[in-house]
C-alpha cells in the first residue's frame, strides 16, 4: 500500500475485482491490506463491482439450495459449470421438438456443502433460506434465525422474534436490502385471528420492532416473502369479504407500508398458487397436488394489471418455481423437487442433476461478498 510507484487508488481498484476467497487470504499480507479489506467503503465498492459488471456478477454468483430433508445447505457455481458445458447451451438454444434430456451421469454437477452453518446447532434443519446483497437469512429448526455470509463463513444469530401477545397461527418471513437507508431488513408477517401484523429487524439497530397496524388478510400456505422492486410480496386472502378473494400484497422495505397488487384473474385462489419472481418480474405459478397445468402468469410491468401475460410451457406441472438463476435465454426452474434448465420460449428442457442429491427443496441465488452479518 505504501509503494510510491502506484497511485493511491490503484490497489483498492484491483482488489475490488477479486473473489472473496482471495481477499480473505490477502488480509494476511499486511496490516494496511487487512484494514482496507475490512473497511465498509471497500466492502461496498467490492459489492458494487458485481452489480455494475456482468462478468464479475457471473463470477461471484452462486446457486444455493437445501436437500430434500432440509438437513444440509449446498452451494453451486452454476455459471462455471455452464461455461464448461457448451453442449447444454447449444442444445437449449436450438428450436427442435420438445424434449427433456437428462444430463449424462458423468456430467453431474458437484455442489459444496456449507456445513459450517450448522456448527453451533448440530443435527439441525434449515427450513428456509433467503438471500439479498451477499447475505443469507436461514431459518433453522425451533425458529432460530441466522444471518450468514457463506463466502466469509461468518454468521450471526438474531434476537428472539417478538411475541405478538395474542392468539396467532404462524409466522412468515422475508429478507431484503433497503436501498433508501442502506440497511438490511428481516420482516416477519404474523398471521393472527382476524388479520396480519408485521415486525421488522434491522441490521444497523440489531433489534426487532413491531408495526402497530393490523391488515385484513389471511394465509393458507406457509410461503414466505418474495423480494422484488424494493418490496416483499405475498399471495394472501382478504378477510371481511363476502366471497373468497385473493390478492398479492407488497410490503415496501423503505416506507414499511402495504399495498395491493391485482391478480390477472379473480379465479386465482391463494391456496393453490404462489407468487414468485421470474427474472425481474412478478409471476404466479400453480402450487398444489392433483392438478397439472402447462402455463403460468408473468407481470411484465410492475403493478399494472393489464400487463399480466400468460406463458405456456411444454411440460405439465403441479408445483413450479423459478430458482432465481437465469443467463441469456436460459432459466433454471424448480419442478417440485428437481432442477430443470429451459430456454426462454419454454420449449426445450434439460434436467440438472446434483451429485448425491436426487431432490432439492429451498433454492435461491446469492452473490459472494464481504458484507458482514454484524451491524
Amino acid at each position: 500500500m505504501g509503494n510510491p510507484d502506484f497511485p493511491s487508488d490503484i490497489i483498492p481498484e484491483i482488489l475490488s475485482r477479486l473473489p472473496v476467497k482471495s481477499l480473505c487470504r490477502f488480509r494476511c499480507v499486511s496490516k494496511s491490506w487487512l484494514s482496507l479489506i475490512a473497511d465498509p467503503d471497500f466492502v461496498k465498492r467490492h459489492l458494487n463491482k458485481a452489480i455494475e459488471s456482468e462478468d464479475i456478477f457471473n463470477q461471484r454468483r452462486r446457486l444455493i439450495f437445501t436437500g430434500e430433508l432440509h438437513r444440509s445447505l449446498f452451494s453451486l457455481d452454476l455459471d462455471e459449470f455452464l461455461n464448461h458445458n457448451d453442449a447444454i447451451d447449444n442444445y437449449l438454444d436450438k428450436d427442435y421438438d420438445n424434449l427433456i434430456i437428462n444430463i449424462d451421469d458423468n456430467d453431474d454437477v458437484a455442489a459444496t456443502e456449507l456445513d459450517y452453518v450448522f456448527n453451533e446447532l448440530p443435527n439441525n434443519w434449515a427450513f428456509l433460506v433467503f438471500h439479498s446483497n451477499g447475505l443469507l437469512l436461514c431459518q433453522l429448526y425451533y425458529w432460530d434465525l441466522y444471518l450468514v455470509n457463506p463466502a466469509t463463513r461468518k454468521s450471526k444469530k438474531l434476537p428472539q422474534i417478538p411475541d405478538v401477545g395474542e392468539a396467532y397461527y404462524f409466522d412468515l418471513f422475508g429478507f431484503g436490502f433497503d436501498h433508501s437507508s442502506g440497511d438490511y431488513k428481516v420482516v416477519m408477517l404474523s398471521y393472527l385471528e382476524g388479520g396480519i401484523m408485521f415486525s421488522v429487524y434491522t441490521l444497523k439497530t440489531g433489534s426487532w420492532r413491531m408495526i402497530q397496524t393490523r391488515y385484513p388478510y389471511k394465509c393458507d400456505l406457509m410461503k414466505h416473502g418474495i423480494l422484488l422492486n424494493g418490496g416483499l410480496h405475498w399471495l394472501l386472502d382478504r378477510v371481511g369479504v363476502e366471497h373468497r378473494s385473493s390478492v398479492i400484497i407488497s410490503f415496501d422495505l423503505a416506507d414499511e407500508n402495504v399495498q395491493e397488487i391485482p391478480l390477472p384473474l379473480a379465479s386465482i385462489d391463494a391456496k393453490d398458487y404462489i407468487v414468485g419472481a421470474y427474472r425481474d418480474s412478478l409471476c404466479i405459478t400453480h402450487y398444489a397436488d392433483g392438478v397439472t397445468l402447462n402455463e403460468f402468469w408473468i407481470m411484465k410491468e410492475y403493478g399494472v394489471r393489464e400487463s399480466w401475460t400468460k406463458v405456456r410451457i411444454s411440460i405439465p406441472y403441479s408445483v413450479l418455481r423459478h430458482s432465481g438463476f437465469w443467463k441469456k435465454s436460459l432459466d433454471l426452474l424448480v419442478f417440485r423437487d428437481r432442477l430443470v434448465l429451459c430456454n426462454s420460449n419454454g420449449e426445450r428442457f434439460r434436467n440438472l442433476s446434483i451429485s448425491g442429491l436426487p431432490k432439492v427443496n429451498e433454492v435461491g441465488v446469492y452473490l459472494e461478498s464481504l458484507v458482514s452479518p454484524y451491524n
